[in-house]
């Protein structure tokens, strides 16, 4: 397949079922599981390596971020597309499979356009640790009960009882980081990327609200930030309690797409209406086998 800034996505279809139908007549395995992961594998890698040539190919004829975001987001669809398919031909998607897939996928096509905006300066940061978190509250507490009247032995008690508490919370296992930490004109910015609330998602929505807090405490300038990708309507209790909250600003359906605009200069809804076609691209069989069992409905990107 030529890399090229006309490239279509049917080249890329073919391409990529093409090295689809390769892997399944050369897999060992015929357990439907393995067998899917084996598939999936496969087509990401060759997906990865697609992706390094446009790179090159963008610098060899000076591509700007926009001509390669592109390509590369057209490869990107293409291959999610072969992937559905040919998950769904080895091994049927039921209902949880197959909404957390549309969720894995929905995030990582978003953040292409952190990897290469368009007219925006963007630099990553790494988020605080568990580790960081602690010593910095933990200095600011021996410095404060330093200018207390206690005696010594009182001001061991209290250490002891905030040691007491970091273990307790440290049995959860938090994990500060999110989906997206990045820099631009000054403001740092934390990105959580959900496809939508569903009932199950009390631990998350918890975790979400610690995290986030933690992170307003650290620096009230933190803008915490949850792009969903259903619209409003289509989610539950726990995405108003989220909105609700001081900590988080919740954008969903359009508004993301719209915001994720305004952070990194490129135009994803506009480019995905001008160029994905879920009920084309994807073939009829896997694709009359989605509308008969309702999946369809997760296919609105």
């Amino acid at each position: 397949m030529k890399i090229s800034r006309k490239i279509t996505k049917d080249e890329i279809l073919v391409e990529f079922r093409g090295v689809a139908d390769l892997l399944l007549s050369k897999a060992e395995s015929r357990d439907p599981k393995k067998l899917a992961e084996f598939l999936n594998k496969g087509i990401q890698a060759h997906k990865v390596g697609l992706i390094t040539q446009v790179k090159e190919k963008g610098i060899e004829k000076d591509w700007d971020n926009h001509e390669l975001l592109h390509v590369i987001l057209l490869l990107t669809h293409a291959a999610n597309v072969v992937m559905l398919e040919y998950r769904n031909r080895v091994w049927k998607y039921d209902y949880m499979a197959f909404s957390r897939r549309i969720g894995e996928l929905w995030e990582p096509f978003c953040k292409l356009c952190w990897a290469l905006p368009v007219g925006r300066k963007i630099t990553f940061f790494d988020p605080p640790t568990y580790d960081d978190v602690k010593d910095i509250i933990s200095n600011g507490l021996v410095k404060f009960v330093d200018t207390t009247v206690l005696t010594l032995l009182e001001k061991k008690e209290i250490f002891k009882y905030f040691e007491l508490i970091w273990e307790l919370v440290a049995s959860g296992d938090i994990q500060l980081k999110n989906d997206l930490h990045f820099e631009s004109n000054g403001t740092y910015y934390n990105i959580d990327f959900k496809s939508g609330f569903g009932s199950n998602e009390k631990g998350n929505t918890n975790r979400l609200l610690m995290v986030g807090s933690i992170y307003k405490k650290l620096n009230p300038n933190y803008n915490n930030i949850i792009f969903v990708r259903a619209a409003e309507e289509e989610n539950n209790h726990y995405l108003k309690t989220l909105k609700k909250s001081d900590i988080w600003t919740v954008y969903c359906g359009n508004e993301t797409y719209q915001q994720i605009e305004i952070l990194t200069g490129f135009p994803l809804k506009r480019w995905i209406e001008q160029n994905i076609t879920w009920d084309k691209d994807i073939e009829p069989e896997t694709m009359r086998y989605l509308n008969e069992t309702n999946l369809a409905q997760y296919l609105k990107w």
